[in-house]
């Protein structure tokens, strides 16, 4: 790209100084024109001009001609130089471009388990993963919360039941101590009468 700015600029600077030097070509040719046609004599309304002025300005009009061809070939071939160099400057930039672009996808693109996806599909599965497990957490601990107030209650009603049927066996036991007693107090007087 830079060489191709550096031929544009020399291209610029060759057809300036080619333009200049044929405006001094042109200026001398003129002069020339004029001096010639100054320093001849005059024949009735023709001018009569040496063989050797016409000859030597025909050699300044033919250098300048083949100047102006040779700039004029040297500037085409610099533009073909400089179409050369933009056409490879624009094939490059072309390259670089869809290397660019493939580089882009390596760097958007990540595997996940074996998956090529995009980073914004694996945002959206991570996430999404992220949100499962939580939710799965949630009702886990709501579950435990459950579980623990049903335990809390059954061991509650588990301790009233044991503590009524201490109670009940308390009162059994006093029954039979009692029901022994009277017994015995039965068997007492009973015996009592038989002697």
């Amino acid at each position: 790209m830079m060489r191709f700015k550096v031929l544009v600029i020399f291209s610029i600077i060759v057809f300036a100084n080619q333009f200049d030097a044929k405006a001094q070509d042109d200026a001398n040719l003129s002069e020339q024109y004029q001096n010639m046609i100054e320093g001849s004599e005059t024949f009735e309304k023709y001018k009569v001009i040496p063989i050797t002025k016409v000859n030597s300005f025909g050699r300044i009009m033919n250098d300048s001609i083949n100047t102006l061809k040779e700039s004029v070939s040297s500037a085409k071939s610099a533009k073909q130089k400089a179409e050369i160099e933009r056409d490879s400057a624009k094939s490059q930039m072309n390259r670089l471009n869809s290397e660019l672009e493939e580089t882009q996808e390596a760097v958007d693109e990540m595997p996940f388990l074996g998956i090529p996806m995009t980073k914004t599909t694996y945002n959206i599965v991570m996430w999404s993963i992220v949100v499962i497990l939580i939710a799965g957490l949630v009702i886990v601990y709501v579950m435990f919360l459950n579980s623990y107030r049903t335990t809390r209650q059954a061991k509650k009603d588990k301790d009233l039941v044991d503590q009524e049927l201490e109670d009940l066996r308390k009162r059994s036991h006093d029954k039979q101590v009692k029901i022994k007693r009277e017994l015995q107090t039965a068997l007492n007087k009973l015996e009592e009468q038989r002697r």
